[in-house]
Parts: C-alpha cells; structure tokens; sequence
C-alpha cells in the first residue's frame, strides 16, 4: 500500500484567491496517486478580505471521498504567518497517521504525477527527508521558478534556473542546498528528530533552517525533477519581505554554524551588513534593516538563539567543514543581478569563500 500523505494546503484570502484556490484543487482532483491514501488538510490565517472556508466547504468538501480526497479545515485566530500555520498543519497530519507531508502553495497548481513521483523517490531514499518539485513559473510554463534553492555562505538564499527554459536533465550551476517551501514532501520519521518549521520566523527562510537542519542530523535533501508542480511567482521587493528575510537569515546562521564558522566568515558578513545597510536606505527600508538589528540586541532573542542552538547540538551529526561543498560562493538571480553585484561584490565575496573552505 502507498504511504499516507497529508497535503498541507495554507490559505488566505486575498484578490487572487478565487482564482489561485480553485484552480490548484482542480489540479489536486486530476492527480493519480490513491485518494484514499491522502489527506488535504487546510489552514488558514485570517485575513481583512474575509475567510475563503465558507466557499471551499460549499465547493469542494462535498467532493472528498469521491473524487477528491478527504478534508480537513482548520482556521486559526491569529495570523501565525506561513511557518506557524505549518506547525499547525504538522499536528493535523501526525493526528490522522501520515507518513509524509507536502506543503503547497495556495497559488501552484500540480501535474497530475507529482505526488507518486516524489513519493517514489522518497520511498527508494529513506535517508532523504525532505524533497523539492520542480517548480515551474505557472504564468509561464515552460520556464522554471526552481529546481532547488542554492544557499550563500552568508545566508543568503536563491532559486537555482529563475527563468530559464527548462531543459530535461540539464544540471543546475550550483548545487542545491535547500527545498523551496512552496513545494515539499517532507518525511514525517525525520521531523521527530530535527522539527518543522520554527514558528517565530513567520515567513522566509524557515525553509533554509528546515533543509540546514536536516544536514546537520546527517540526512539528505534532494530535488526530484520529475515531479512538477507549477507555481505563480514573482519577486516581490516588499518592506515586510525585507524586514523578514534579513532578520531571519541572521537568526538562521547565528542558531545552525559552529562558533568557529561565525568567527571565520565575520569580516564578510560585516562588509555585506553595511552593503545591505546602504542598499535599505537607497531603496527607503533602512527603518527595516534598523529593526532587524534590534531583533538581534534584545536578551530574549540570545535566549532563543542558546536553546536553539542546543536542540541542534542534540542531533548534529555534520560538522560544518562537510557541508561547505554544499553552500556558493556568489549570488545569482535574475532580478537581483547588476553589474556592482557581478564584477565586484560576487568576485569578492567567492574569494573569501575560496579561503574559507581551506581554513576549515
């Protein structure tokens, strides 16, 4: 019999929701992999537009047990954002048994054999705890979003093919770090010992510190190109982007390298903060960048960092110095690149990595 998997399936209710909704749970309803086996459990944060439940239960709960699969909506009171509406998913999913989870975007769409061909592989690699899809651009097709996220020694993270035209087996220039959140089976086995997500990150690179994890307990994380799954993204140059992803890429190498490591890629990361610092202001979020150093000021949060940095050192199985095959350099991604980035700060930055790699 095939494993149980528990789609997680966040929602929140915004202008593209009655769109993005119903096209991703037609998709769900076409997908070959036995219905009976899954289970699609929704989240969802509140949000000013209203609740998209009433519409879902009118339209789509009457259909599980037939064609869909069977179904169950929880609705949280407070917005916990995407990693705490995930938590909240993985208590669902433990509950009715589920072997693996996969965590899908409310704005994807999936083949019909993306889910047998991701479990597959997980079943052929039982050391492997989290997976990726191919991430195809939904507005453009035949373009990629990602296969497989690269990651910067400094925490940086990237889409690895942003915009290519996919080419069947083609290699990716970099190596593949991390699973995109958008779309990821994750072995349920695997989160007993390393976690979910860390709720307090509400969004961004809670998907870093999943796949970094899973490395460090010595498991494996991998991109499984043939099952695909088609996602409408774009990059968002937000504030509350900002603000997130800095303080949390702080919060991620602070909690996951050893001491040694952080002392050995210090110089770096004090000439990137004050790129990054120049950057805010240029671009009128230096208001942000400001609050996510005071994140890092406060007592609690060096608290948080000591214990989480325990429960790491509880499973760690890697040493740093193994994984830095694994990390880049240079950062790569077509809405980012310009010519400060590729002939001055990248060369820069990868010579320092060249270095680092040898100290370590």
């Amino acid at each position: 019999m095939m494993p149980k998997i528990a789609i997680i399936y966040l929602t929140y209710n915004t202008a593209a929701s009655a769109h993005d909704i119903p096209d991703c749970l037609r998709s769900l309803e076409a997908m070959d992999y036995p219905k009976e086996q899954v289970k699609i459990i929704f989240v969802e944060n509140p949000s000013l537009n209203g609740r998209s439940r009433p519409t879902i239960e009118a339209d789509w709960f009457p259909k599980a047990g037939t064609t869909m699969p069977a179904m169950e909506y929880i609705s949280n009171e407070k917005d916990v954002g995407y990693a705490g509406a995930n938590v909240v998913g993985l208590a669902a999913a433990k509950a009715w048994g589920a072997d693996y989870m996969y965590l899908l975007n409310q704005d994807a769409a999936v083949d019909p054999a993306f889910l047998w061909r991701v479990v597959q592989y997980a079943e052929l690699n039982p050391n492997t705890a989290v997976m990726q899809s191919r991430l195809m651009l939904k507005q453009t097709p035949e373009q990629l979003n990602s296969q497989g996220n690269a990651l910067h020694y400094l925490g940086f993270g990237f889409c690895l093919g942003y915009r290519e035209t996919y080419i069947p087996g083609a290699p990716a220039r970099l190596p593949v770090f991390y699973a995109s959140g958008a779309s990821i089976l994750v072995r349920l086995s695997a989160v007993e010992t390393i976690g979910l997500f860390e709720p307090s990150y509400y969004m961004y690179h809670e998907d870093v510190d999943l796949s970094w994890r899973a490395r460090l307990a010595g498991f494996d994380v991998a991109y499984v190109e043939d099952s695909v799954v088609f996602h409408h993204y774009e990059f968002s140059k937000s504030i509350k982007k900002f603000y997130w992803m800095e303080r949390n890429r702080h919060l991620t190498n602070l909690v996951n390298y050893e001491w040694r490591t952080l002392l050995m890629i210090a110089p770096m990361a004090l000439v990137m903060e004050l790129g990054t610092f120049l950057f805010a202001l240029k671009s009128g979020w230096g208001k942000e960048k400001f609050r996510s150093w005071f994140h890092l000021l406060k007592p609690s949060t060096w608290a948080w960092i000591r214990s989480r940095r325990a429960a790491v050192a509880s499973f760690r199985k890697v040493r740093d110095a193994d994984l830095m095959p694994l990390l880049c350099g240079v950062i790569t991604n077509q809405d980012i690149e310009n010519p400060i980035l590729s002939n001055i700060i990248n060369p820069m930055l990868n010579g320092y990595f060249g270095l680092l790699k040898r100290i370590l």
